[in-house]
């Protein structure tokens, strides 16, 4: 089979976009996240479609939402291959409610689609009846990984059929017939589903029901009994409940003559309490009466008179005390005033705007002098010497790289003549390995002789069990007579197997003869091929290709040290450093002349400052521009701290003088305002006023009090006449003494406490109540049980005789399973002696590669078939077989190549078509004398085979190109 085009419409990030591929070897070189495994996955699934693969019903692929198309809607598309000589062109939409597929011949333009029925899932497959392959299938043989394929049954399965030229017919549906016969009676007692676990299960339940009965029968003996016993105790609950009846009758008659009686006294108190508040309403209001008549003064005043007499006292008395408290405020403030400007003459004489002018630059200065110094700074580094020495370094550097790649060709010369000598070496050792090989090949074995003795056994467990369980004994019949079939067909094969030994003898006699015309035609030449003088010419090339890898590590460092030393990360960088170190030195040419008039212009500055800071000069003192800036400022501070003291001064003295005019206008309006009272009064006695209105606010109030009681007391009045409060009390007394003539005796208790005593007989006749009503729903409920478990419960015997009869069941299927298994073990057996058959065939394409790969290292590799494909090998050191995952990680990577080639060499010839070979960053982990190897491999495989390699380095490409080997590069 060779791929030759895949078109995808919609897949990933692949839309609308083809790739095509040649015959040999393709690569695919890109880097990670590029698409790469995305190209492979949507050829597979352009291949065998979206369905799983082992399942009856239809589900889509664990990948089929990862990959669909980042844009548009359409997703599949077409992939042309070829098998044999016939060319094919598969189309297939993956959209899951619309899937389509096309099988289309490129030669002739059928459509071949028909030719190939739908499976339960809706699939034609196509590939499995083109090339034979599942897809599971196809991704283990030909995707390349270094995953372990122990425990690999299908690959094993799909090989011994291939061994037995196609032939589909093996014993796999008898054992397939012969466990689901055993797995339809059931294994174990706890498949309740299967017939032994159901007789195993009814069993055990009715052995359970017999129990269950006797333990009833016993049962209902002593509840007949028990019932008896609660009949008796029902009867004296009876009679204890009646009494407590009585009892609490009793009890609440004498509760309803205490409430009555209590209900009298407390109407009386009720009575009595109100005449008593009528005669204390009666008392206050004379009280209060005496009390206005005492507190009344010789001119009341009313509300308004009050408020208005109070504000004129509080007025007359607060203005002329402020009055002389001010004038004096005034004089004291117009003192300081002309003392304040003596003493701040200086400061409230400075021009506020020319000195912030002055402040202004001063900053000025302080910038300048910043900017100074840090010119001054920049001058401590001598850039042109750096300058010098980093053109120096860059120079060096590139005289580095020009030595660095002399030594890359001289190293290339040098690994092309260890390669020349590695191959006469192997060349020389395989001449010698195959002298001995052909000698020692023993001819193959003969598989067929255990079929004879299959039958026979089966024939003569037929003849045993036939007359027991007929179904059994033919079975056995039949795996007899697939035995004898089997028998006549493995003879033909053995005939075949023995055919091919022959033929690999005589192709290793030619590699053996062809081996030793090269050596002969060397020896012609003047090479050397003893190898112990190759091995020390090798050595020697090994030496100087050390010596090589030395110096260009040694350049290397070099050049990464320069780089380091200046922070480069190329020769580029460093000459971009070496152009800016440069610019920074006519920078600083530039700087020199700017710093020349800044210190003209500082000079410039200080001159205007000091003559316009001449007055100020004692205090500042020698020039300092950062000094001068912080004086200055606490100059201007004082200025107008001085002037504001000033202002704040003049303006409080206007402000006091402004209030002591509008105060003496107030005052004079509040003596004509008391002449006026005065008049009234008859006294301007401020004192005797405020007596007056005290009083006046007390008879007020007695007025309000005095109010409210005559009102209450009127109510009183017509209360106590309408209810009659006089004639109730004489009622009641009345009727308490007619209760006392007719209930004299009143040591019963208040009423409290016979309620207390009620609520006791009460809950004690409650539980006799609820005692009697579960003694009576006891005995109802058991007489029920037991009247209904004497007309439910089965006879014992028949439940006894269908216990024997379940355990003659479970008999009867523990034998015929136990013959089932016997079967089944006779047939494994034989299945275990084919499977066995497989390594033979395996082992010699499988050891071919081993040794290719290991370079001599190891030269057999064993597979156990029994369980998968397990891999071991003998190692050389110790002699000893060890399985392949003890080794190294590297070494284990190379037996899991040498096995995958060895299968895809297998399936391909015992196919219809060498089959591709797919690798996917697989030789990520080999070193480079590993990698090289494998690629020689590779480059041998694929004369007859089509490969894709997807790599994300170049140096898989880069020892393509030095080994020769052609290949098709694929851009993505």
């Amino acid at each position: 089979m060779k791929l030759e085009r895949v078109y995808f419409r919609g897949f990933g990030r692949w839309v609308d976009r083809s790739f095509t591929f040649g015959q040999g070897l393709n690569l695919v070189e890109a880097p990670n996240e590029s698409g790469k495994t995305t190209l492979l996955q949507g050829v597979t699934s352009l291949l065998y479609g979206a369905k799983k693969e082992g399942i009856s019903r239809r589900q889509k692929e664990s990948w089929y939402d990862q990959y669909r198309p980042w844009t548009g809607q359409e997703y599949g598309g077409e992939v042309d291959f070829s098998v044999g000589d016939r060319s094919y062109r598969l189309v297939r939409s993956l959209t899951w409610d619309d899937d389509r597929e096309q099988l289309v011949d490129l030669k002739t333009g059928r459509d071949l689609t028909g030719l190939y029925s739908m499976d339960r899932r809706k699939d034609r497959r196509f590939m499995e009846g083109l090339i034979g392959l599942s897809r599971d299938l196809f991704q283990r043989v030909v995707f390349l990984s270094s995953q372990s394929l122990a425990g690999d049954r299908q690959v094993v399965e799909k090989i011994r059929q291939w061994m037995t030229q196609g032939e589909e017919t093996d014993l796999e549906p008898v054992l397939a017939f012969l466990e689901g016969e055993i797995q339809r009676i059931g294994k174990t007692s706890l498949a309740r589903s299967k017939p032994y676990g159901t007789a195993v299960h009814r069993a055990e339940q009715l052995e359970r029901e017999v129990i269950q009965l006797k333990n009833l029968y016993q049962e209902l003996r002593e509840d007949q009994a028990r019932l008896a016993q609660l009949d008796s105790e029902w009867q004296k609950v009876k009679a204890e409940r009646a009494s407590a009846r009585e009892k609490v009758s009793l009890i609440r008659q004498q509760v309803r003559i205490a409430e009555r009686r209590e209900a009298l006294i407390e109407k009386k108190k009720h009575l009595q309490y109100r005449q008593s508040q009528w005669e204390e309403t009666e008392k206050r209001v004379n009280r209060l009466q005496k009390e206005r008549e005492e507190a009344l003064p010789p001119h009341w005043l009313n509300a308004s008179e009050v408020e208005e007499l109070s504000r004129l006292i509080e007025q007359y008395q607060s203005p002329a005390s402020k009055v002389n408290e001010w004038e004096e405020r005034i004089e004291d403030l117009d003192e300081e005033i002309i003392e304040w400007q003596e003493k701040k003459s200086t400061w409230l004489g400075v021009d506020e705007a020319l000195l912030q002018r002055q402040l202004h630059r001063l900053e000025e200065v302080r910038q300048l002098e910043r900017e100074l110094l840090a010119s001054d700074a920049r001058e401590t580094v001598d850039e042109k010497v750096r300058a010098m020495q980093l053109e120096k370094e860059y120079y060096r550097l590139i005289d580095l790289q020009e030595r660095e790649e002399q030594c890359r060709r001289r190293k290339g010369e040098r690994e092309d003549r260890v390669g020349r000598l590695h191959r006469r070496l192997d060349r020389i050792e395989r001449e010698k390995f195959l002298s001995q090989l052909v000698d020692t090949q023993i001819p193959p074995g003969r598989s067929s002789s255990v079929w004879v003795w299959t039958a026979g056994l089966s024939a003569l467990l037929s003849l045993l069990i036939f007359q027991q369980i007929p179904g059994i004994g033919l079975v056995t019949f039949l795996i007899a007579g697939f035995a004898l079939y089997r028998f006549d067909r493995l003879r033909r094969v053995d005939r075949q197997v023995r055919k091919e030994w022959e033929e690999r003898q005589q192709a290793l006699r030619k590699d053996w003869d062809r081996l030793r015309r090269e050596r002969e035609e060397d020896e012609k030449e003047g090479e050397e091929t003893d190898p112990e003088a190759a091995k020390a010419a090798l050595d020697r090339e090994k030496e100087e290709l050390r010596s090589v890898y030395d110096e260009l590590a040694r350049l290397m460092q070099e050049q990464e040290s320069i780089l380091d030393r200046w922070g480069a990360s190329s020769a580029a960088d460093l000459h971009r450093v070496v152009d800016s170190q440069r610019q920074k030195v006519r920078e600083r040419e530039a700087a020199r002349s700017a710093d020349e008039e800044k210190r003209a212009r500082i000079e410039e500055i200080r001159r205007d400052v000091q003559e316009w800071a001449a007055p100020f000069a004692e205090r500042l003192g020698s020039w300092d521009s950062s000094r001068w800036l912080e004086d200055l400022s606490e100059i201007g501070a004082e200025a107008r701290q001085a002037k504001e003291v000033l202002q704040r001064l003049k303006l409080e003295s206007a402000s006091l003088k402004k209030e002591v005019e509008h105060s003496r206008d107030r005052i004079h309006r509040i003596e004509q305002e008391m002449a006026r009272w005065k008049a009234r009064l008859g006294t301007d006695d401020i004192d005797q006023w405020l007596e007056w209105i005290r009083c006046s606010e007390q008879v007020r109030r007695i007025d309000d009090q005095l109010k409210e009681a005559m009102e209450e007391r009127e109510e009183q009045e017509r209360q106590r006449k309408e209810e009659d409060w006089t004639g109730q009390l004489q009622a009641v007394e009345a009727e308490l003494a007619a209760e006392k003539s007719d209930f004299p005796d009143e040591e019963s208790g208040d009423a409290e406490t016979l309620h207390l005593l009620l609520q006791e007989a009460e809950a004690d006749l409650d539980q006799q109540e609820q005692a009697c009503y579960d003694k009576e729903v006891a005995v109802l409920k058991l007489e029920e049980q037991l009247k209904t478990r004497f007309d439910r419960l089965p006879g014992l015997g028949d439940r006894e005789t269908l216990l024997q009869e379940a355990r003659n069941e479970v008999q009867e299927l523990e034998f015929e399973r136990s013959a089932l298994e016997t079967a089944r073990e006779v047939l494994q057996e034989a299945l275990r002696e084919v499977q066995e058959d497989i390594a033979p065939k395996l082992r010699p394409y499988a050891s071919r590669w081993i040794r290719k790969v290991t370079v001599g290292r190891y030269e057999d590799l064993l597979i156990d078939p029994v369980d998968g494909l397990r891999m071991s090998v003998f190692v050389p050191e110790t002699g000893e077989r060890q399985p392949v995952e003890r080794l190294s990680r590297g070494t284990v990577d190379q037996m899991y190549f040498a096995l995958r080639l060895a299968l895809i060499r297998f399936f391909s010839r015992s196919g219809s078509s060498p089959l591709p070979l797919i690798l996917d960053d697989s030789l990520v982990h080999f070193d480079e004398d590993r990698m090289r190897e494998s690629l020689r491999i590779l480059g041998e495989l694929a004369r007859d085979h089509q490969i894709i390699l997807c790599t994300c380095q170049p140096r898989e490409r880069r020892v393509l190109e030095e080994e020769g080997i052609s290949f098709v590069r694929q851009q993505l």
